[in-house]
């Protein structure tokens, strides 16, 4: 009803209500009615309807006409505004106030100040039909109250209306736009539904907008996520994931979480190609030792780098791997987890139709020593793995480091396991080593069969000689042959004829070996070995006379010949008669006895 009452009135809005009748006597209502600055007060009794104004009502009323013919506001614009009115009327249903506007008796509805008030609003009004403001009316309708013993309620209704709240009006009855998502949110919602859907386009589209924005708008899980979801799809955009959250959190003081990096590394296994592989495998590693080298950080670098090598080593990309264990060895990392290093032995292996050049691509030779080393007993498998990798024994020091470590191992006495190595190995080894002249692992290997309960065969004695004799350590040579002939073996021919090739490189040697062999200490070098050899090496030598000296002094040292002996001295003659005579092809010899200086 107010609402048709207004469409056909745009004037003064006047609600009528009928009044609570109750057992007072005499109630007055008093009625403010503010415009700007000024405030007008009518109070009236309910009796008679009779209205009073207060003071300076005449002149509030032409200073509020005035001002509301400034401001240009109207009051016909409560038309655009239904739903205002609608909830001041439900506001006084509610609330049960009784409004001087709706108790009026419809006798008083011309008299007094009151009426001119509205007089002058109307006439506003029609002068101002063309305007159509949004106009902000508040109503402050206090609840009534009734005290025992008096005789009087008041009902208090303000109504306030300015230039300055008009505007105010405006902006807070227009029609707010649908509130749009925060980009943080947006964000989070779009990376959820990609992760959801496993969408790998829509998580990298994500990622490039965070990366891209100068604030961080994914949090730390949201990183982790992506960082975990593209390791098994795009393990190139995991580790740029990776990096980003890494310096993120460097820029805040605190170190990424050290699983991530973990899963990064093992999509390592998704990759198409080694060379992908290698390319990634250099990138980690710079960035791991550019990121975690200083301090407390350097823990980091420790842990890494033997994990993403293990991770390319199971991989098969030895090759990749290598750069990355030789840098920790040689930077001599910590030993934090012994396993790496043991897994890493695992991988060694030799192909089945290699070169006797290949060598292999680990130092598997120095992680084993460094294992020892730090007292860890890796599994006697994988010792016996590394050690037949390296055949046929090329690299010396390789296989005198791994033989090394397998007998410090051996000495052990508190360990599960038992090391060993099978006597034909370390003669097959001695075999291969003693041409090289190795002495060092000539020695260890006897050592080694010696500690392992292995009788010393004639073949590890007859290896120890070479190796003396092709490194020129005569008396060493000399003593070895002696022990041989006082462990029962007797040295073969083919082996006193390789000492005395060995001897006969040089006159001086020679010279020196008849000088320590005659001389007076002299005791564990001389024997008949070694003298059939000095023999010989005078005959290689085509000296024959001094063959014939040592030949002639065998009785003067205590020394018996053998058959060894007379061998060696018929081929000196042979030597000597090939050199003074030769022989000529399709020619008849004609030699005389008188020719022969004997």
């Amino acid at each position: 009803m107010l609402r048709r009452i207004a469409q056909k009135n745009p004037g003064p809005l006047i609600c009528r209500r009928a009044a609570k009748r109750n057992n007072h006597a005499a109630r007055h209502v008093t009625t403010s009615v503010s415009y700007g600055d000024q405030k007008t007060s009518y109070r009236r009794d309910r009796d008679d309807g009779a209205r009073t104004p207060t003071a300076s009502s005449s002149s509030a009323l032409t200073q509020s006409s005035e001002r509301y013919s400034s401001s240009g506001a109207a009051l016909h614009a409560v038309h655009d505004h239904h739903n205002f009115i609608d909830d001041i009327i439900l506001r006084e249903r509610s609330n049960d106030v009784v409004n001087p506007f709706l108790n009026r008796d419809k006798t008083h509805n011309d008299d007094g100040g009151f009426l001119e008030l509205f007089k002058a609003i109307s006439t506003l009004n029609n002068r101002h039909h063309d305007f159509n403001p949004t106009l902000s009316m508040s109503m402050n309708l206090p609840d009534t109250e009734i005290y025992a013993g008096e005789e009087e309620e008041e009902v208090e209704e303000a109504v306030t209306s300015s230039g300055s709240d008009i505007e105010k009006a405006e902006t807070k009855l227009q029609v707010d736009d649908p509130p749009v998502q925060d980009t943080v949110i947006s964000l989070s919602k779009k990376l959820d539904k990609a992760l959801k859907e496993s969408c790998v386009k829509s998580v990298l589209e994500a990622f490039e907008q965070e990366r891209a924005s100068s604030e961080n708008e994914l949090s730390d899980k949201q990183l982790e996520r992506i960082i975990t979801f593209l390791a098994d799809h795009d393990v190139a955009m995991s580790f740029e994931a990776t990096k980003y959250h890494a310096q993120k959190c460097n820029a805040e003081g605190r170190m990424a979480p050290l699983f991530l990096y973990h899963y990064m590394m093992s999509g390592l296994k998704n990759c198409f190609s080694q060379n992908e592989v290698e390319k990634l495998v250099v990138d980690i590693q710079e960035h791991i030792i550019e990121e975690y080298s200083d301090g407390k950080k350097a823990v980091y670098k420790y842990i890494l780098l033997p994990q993403l090598a293990q991770t390319v080593a199971r991989l098969k990309y030895n090759d990749c791997a290598r750069p990355l264990v030789e840098y920790f060895l040689d930077e001599k990392f910590p030993l934090l987890n012994p396993d790496i290093h043991e897994s890493l032995l695992k991988t060694a292996w030799r192909p089945p139709f290699a070169r006797e050049d290949w060598t292999p691509a680990l130092p598997y030779h120095k992680l084993l020593s460094e294992l020892v080393a730090c007292g860890h007993r890796p599994k006697p498998e994988a010792v016996t793995r590394v050690l037949h990798t390296y055949y046929p024994y090329r690299d010396l020091d390789a296989t005198t480091e791994i033989l090394s470590s397998i007998q410090q191992l051996h000495h052990y006495e508190d360990h599960p396991y038992t090391y060993s190595v099978d006597c034909g190995t370390l003669e097959t080894i001695s075999i291969l080593v003693s041409k090289r002249g190795s002495i060092d692992l000539s020695l260890l290997i006897i050592e080694m069969a010696e500690s392992f309960g292995y009788s010393i065969s004639e073949s590890m004695f007859e290896d120890v000689i070479l190796s003396f004799a092709a490194s020129r350590q005569v008396p060493q040579c000399l003593g070895a042959l002696v022990d041989m002939e006082t462990k029962g073996h007797v040295p073969s021919r083919e082996l006193l004829r390789k000492v005395a090739k060995k001897l006969s490189y040089d006159d001086k040697r020679l010279r020196y070996t008849q000088h320590i062999l005659t001389g007076n200490d002299n005791g564990n070098i001389l024997s008949t070995a070694t003298l059939n050899s000095l023999m010989m090496g005078y005959g290689m030598k085509k000296n024959i006379q001094a063959a014939f000296d040592v030949f002639d002094s065998f009785p003067e040292l205590g020394l018996k010949r053998d058959s060894n002996t007379v061998t060696f001295l018929m081929e000196i003659l042979y030597f000597s008669t090939k050199q003074r005579f030769g022989r000529r092809l399709y020619a008849t010899d004609s030699l005389r006895p008188e020719d022969v200086n004997d």
